[in-house]
């Protein structure tokens, strides 16, 4: 079962940690299941939060059954630095191994890391797939929920990861990993200040200088908890948070200073990054500001940008090979309301580009500019004049620029005849209006069949826009998590009482067949007596046949004959 003190000292190669905070009804669920690992040879270390419910109560009963455990109790809520603490002071493990009193290991989780280490030593950590579950361990359903396939990624090069975690985000579960220590110590662990996002910035970190992987299987079940208790929930509070430390993220980007490098991971970015003139904070502040960036990227990127305007010699360097001044910085600033903070009616613009076959660019874009208040009805007609020889294959309306808007269209015509039209990026639709949080609102346009080559082209869109707030737009984050939740909870009563009466049904052909099967053999048992029987009817008449032909049965038919 678990390991003695004797053979951790000879064998121990990995420490486990179990972080604790209030977590009493999944506690013994979630120490079990390290316990019952398939691979024993680790240490086990559980560090408590100072809980105010019964958790600590259950982790001394588990410390009274198995003293090898090493059981830590905080007298103060510390609010993070447990896992620092821990590795630091107790952990003598080569690797560590990190868990949450809510979450489940399936029973190969380690043996299945330890084997993928042993093959591949030049990976610093790997991490498996996760399966998100519910307080009541029921599968995560919601398919369009943040959760659904969060923790279900393919793997890739360190590069490509740092691609990814700065356009899409983090996908790492943190009570998967199997790391070594000393590279989980690089950076003094894990950057301070940071509530939401610590570990997230640890991978980024990570992936500067080493090889990660993840193990396709799930091997762990991380709870989602419907009341939105999770660090990482999507309450008010942790949105607001999570976009500060966003924010502050972006600083391990910025200190990227090799061209090369900067380059696999951007390769959009090659007119910023020129190999006689190359300098990152213009580089990545080119980045961070490109169209669709997030309002806390494009603030970071406008901060690399203000600092380099600021030194005379990274100035002129970018004036001479980028032909960037602060004229263009003023420019670039006045298009987006990064804090939300336009007044009443405001100066817009709105946008339909042209796709002649290589994609949509602002070389063939109409526009059209008008003063938006908080509320607006539109009715734009634009006249293109692209389509000589039908070279037009697509259009794209953008109907608003680095704002977070709710948007219905009511109908787009092309020539007078309906277009089909499509949202590209909105974060949901309700009620025929399209949610955009994202500053830079898209929708698509298909071109009717029936168009003649060289017909000149009037688009009319007609509909309506509203002005997101940043409460506003917070609250329907919240709202798209959670909505669906009562529907996805009738959905599993009506399928768990489904599921009860398939198995009564079940149960019930089961019984049948095991009658017929019952009946079967005792029909079987019957035929095999019958031929039993005529086998034993043969033996007598051949035995009779016998006797017939025998001189004595021949002689007493003949005393019978003479008798009669």
């Amino acid at each position: 079962m678990f390991i003695n003190r004797k053979e951790k000292v000879i064998k121990m190669k990995i420490s486990v940690i179990l972080t604790s905070y209030n977590h009493e009804k999944f506690l013994r669920q979630s120490i079990e299941s390290v316990l019952d690992q398939t691979y024993q040879d680790f240490e086990f270390i559980i560090v408590d939060d100072c809980s105010t419910d019964h958790s600590w109560k259950i982790i001394c009963e588990y410390k009274d059954r198995y003293p090898q455990i090493i059981a830590i109790r905080h007298d103060y809520n510390w609010h993070g630095g447990s896992i620092d603490d821990a590795v630091r002071n107790y952990a003598s493990g080569d690797y560590i191994a990190v868990h949450h009193s809510d979450d489940i290991w399936m029973k190969d989780k380690l043996e299945k890391q330890v084997d993928f280490i042993r093959s591949r030593p030049e990976y610093a950590a790997v991490f498996t797939n996760a399966e998100a579950i519910d307080d009541e361990e029921n599968a995560y359903t919601d398919e369009n929920g943040f959760y659904y396939r969060l923790f279900r990624t393919e793997n890739k090069n360190r590069k490509e990861w740092l691609r990814y975690f700065f356009y899409q985000g983090n996908c790492l579960c943190h009570p998967s990993i199997l790391i070594r220590k000393d590279v989980y110590a690089e950076n003094d662990f894990f950057r301070k200040g940071l509530c939401q996002i610590p570990d997230f910035v640890k991978w980024i970190q990570i992936c500067r200088r080493h090889e990660i992987y993840v193990l396709p299987q799930a091997l762990v079940k991380f709870r989602i908890h419907g009341s939105g208790r999770n660090t990482s929930g999507m309450r008010a509070e942790t949105q607001i948070r999570s976009s500060v430390e966003l924010f502050l993220m972006l600083e391990e980007y910025a200190a990227i200073a090799n061209r090369e490098e900067f380059l696999e991971i951007f390769p959009e970015a090659g007119s910023y990054a020129k190999k006689e003139a190359f300098l990152p904070e213009y580089a990545f502040g080119k980045v961070c500001t490109q169209a669709g960036a997030q309002s806390y990227t494009r603030l970071f990127g406008i901060k690399l940008l203000y600092q380099a305007l600021n030194d005379p010699q990274k100035a002129h360097m970018m004036e001479k090979h980028y032909g960037y001044t602060k004229r263009e910085f003023m420019n670039e600033n006045g298009k987006y309301d990064i804090f939300g903070i336009l007044p009443e009616a405001f100066e817009q613009t709105r946008s339909i580009y042209v796709d002649c076959g290589n994609g949509f660019s602002s070389q063939k874009v109409y526009q059209e500019q008008f003063m938006f208040r908080d509320v607006e009805e539109f009715c734009w007609t634009c006249r293109l004049a692209e389509n000589e020889g039908g070279q037009i294959k697509g259009l794209r309306f953008d109907p608003a620029e680095g704002l977070m808007v709710k948007v219905k269209i009511e109908r787009v015509t092309v020539n007078g005849a309906d277009a089909e039209f499509q949202e590209e990026n909105a974060l949901c639709s309700r009620e025929g209006w399209q949610l955009f949080l994202n500053l830079d609102p898209i929708y698509t346009i298909k071109l009717p069949d029936a168009l003649a080559a060289g017909e000149s082209l009037s688009v009319c869109i007609e509909g309506k826009m509203k002005r997101l707030g940043t409460a506003a737009a917070g609250q329907a984050v919240m709202e798209v998590m959670y909505e669906k939740r009562d529907m996805i909870y009738e959905y599993q009563g009506e399928a768990a009482a489904a599921k009860k009466s398939f198995n009564e049904a079940r149960q019930q052909q089961e019984r049948l067949e095991q009658q017929i099967n019952m009946q079967e053999q005792k029909n079987a048992e019957l035929e095999r007596c019958l031929k039993e029987q005529e086998r034993k009817n043969c033996e007598l008449d051949a035995q009779l046949q016998k006797i017939k032909s025998s001189r004595w049965y021949r002689l007493a038919e003949k005393v019978h004959l003479f008798d009669r």
